[in-house]
């Protein structure tokens, strides 16, 4: 089984670690692609350099940023049977590709798997915040289980692969969604949602780890940084599922409304910053600007905007390495 690992990249420093991490897999039958993005010259030999004459590394630059961009190119380039996304600030294990192999090999119904995106420790450090998760071993049938996922299933976009074929049935990722994009986040949960929406089996293990090295944020600054692009996605994305008719979008945006009011009067401290607040506005006025700005491709099943001065020049560079 041919595994496609894709890395999106845009920090040459960190992405050294993560290709080295792809090098040392036990698992040998896998191709890496590095999709690096943006203006850094650095990203392009800092691979190199560490990738030698490793035929089964190749390097693909655009140069406007995006995750779902980067995804979507790298996708396009890829070979495998099964396709695994990690992120450049990530260390995968050295048993991560063949845990993943083992349990498609396992479950041919299987169509995703996810796995745990770890933390690094962060004791002592104050303000600190890191995208993880530790999902438990569950496998969610959406249509045997009335789209209600077992206890501790997940999965999230650092840690996690795709059989092919339903990557040609779910479409791409929408690059509207995304670190780099306008609304920066949600990306993930965009694509888990259509997976779950054509009743995809989807597994989770926490037996394939990847280590979030430097994934932590520190200090107030990275904190409402942090806040401000998950507010955005999450409310694009339920603005997503209101322009397809779904009753959650607006449910979700009840429900942020109420959380973080909640959070607020529960603060003890009101002279300080209502990061609750700032929250919910950035949820909020992503949720409407989403609404009045784009529309949802039937077909494509990502966001389209109706203005022509947010149409983007897909295009780019795409000069690749190999």
């Amino acid at each position: 089984m041919l595994i496609s690992v894709c890395i999106p990249a845009m920090r040459p420093t960190t992405v050294v670690d993560a290709v080295a991490s792809i090098l040392r897999q036990t698992w040998t039958d896998w191709e890496l692609i590095v999709v690096g993005q943006g203006q850094d010259a650095d990203l392009q030999p800092r691979v190199e350099q560490v990738a030698g004459m490793d035929g089964r590394v190749r390097y693909m630059h655009l140069p406007r940023r995006g995750l779902s961009r980067a995804r979507n190119a790298a996708i396009a380039l890829s070979r495998g049977e099964v396709i695994a996304m990690t992120d450049d600030d990530c260390e995968a294990s050295s048993d991560w590709l063949a845990v993943l192999a083992n349990c498609f090999a396992e479950a041919p119904e299987v169509g995703l798997v996810g796995g745990a995106l770890l933390a690094p420790e962060m004791a002592g450090r104050a303000r600190a915040t890191c995208p993880a998760l530790s999902p438990a071993d569950a496998v969610y049938d959406p249509r045997a289980m009335g789209r209600r996922a077992p206890p501790g299933w997940d999965w999230i976009g650092g840690n996690f692969a795709v059989r092919r074929d339903v990557l040609e049935r779910a479409g791409a990722f929408d690059e509207y969604l995304g670190a780099g994009a306008l609304f920066p986040s949600g990306e993930d949960t965009d694509y888990k949602l259509r997976l779950e929406a054509l009743g995809v089996i989807m597994r989770s293990t926490p037996r394939a780890v990847v280590h979030h090295t430097y994934g932590a944020r520190y200090g107030v600054g990275a904190g409402l940084r942090h806040s401000r692009n998950y507010a955005r996605g999450n409310g694009a994305l339920a603005a997503k599922l209101t322009l397809q008719g779904d009753v959650r979008g607006e449910e979700w945006l009840r429900m942020a409304t109420r959380e973080s009011s909640l959070d607020w009067l529960r603060d003890k401290t009101p002279h300080r910053l209502p990061v609750s607040l700032l929250r919910l506005r950035h949820f909020r006025h992503a949720y409407h600007e989403c609404l009045a700005r784009f529309r949802v491709d039937p077909a494509q099943m990502t966001l389209q905007p109706l203005d022509a001065a947010l149409s983007e020049d897909r295009q780019g560079d795409l000069s690749v390495w190999a």
